[in-house]
């Protein structure tokens, strides 16, 4: 999986490639936790280049979501194929992260 990030006044935006299943969701955790201790953003992710989530990386992103809460901030997720939209739904997901369709309506999402 490879990570890579942008940070924008407001928004620390995550781009991922690849998988985020049982293989990948450890090193996932410890790219993004430093970032979500040591700032003060919301994050969004972006889903754009990923090809796969299984319930390992679901976890991940219920712990990510909670501990920015408890900062008082959001996460939303962004660009998410129709296959992984699909996991969101059945797993009722959808109802705990929010979900955009493009990187521009993620981003307008945290002004409002």
């Amino acid at each position: 999986m490879k990570i890579t990030t942008k940070e924008t006044a407001e928004v620390l935006v995550i781009h991922l490639e690849g998988r985020l299943d049982s293989m990948t969701s450890e090193h996932f955790e410890k790219e993004v936790t430093p970032s979500i201790q040591q700032s003060s953003l919301n994050i969004l992710i972006d889903f754009e280049k990923l090809d796969y989530i299984s319930s390992a990386g679901l976890r991940s992103l219920l712990i990510i979501s909670k501990e920015l809460k408890k900062k008082e901030k959001r996460l939303s997720l962004c660009c998410l194929n129709k296959t992984i939209k699909e996991v969101f739904c059945i797993s009722d997901f959808d109802k705990i992260i929010s979900i955009y369709p493009t990187i521009v309506d993620g981003l307008i999402s945290f002004k409002e």
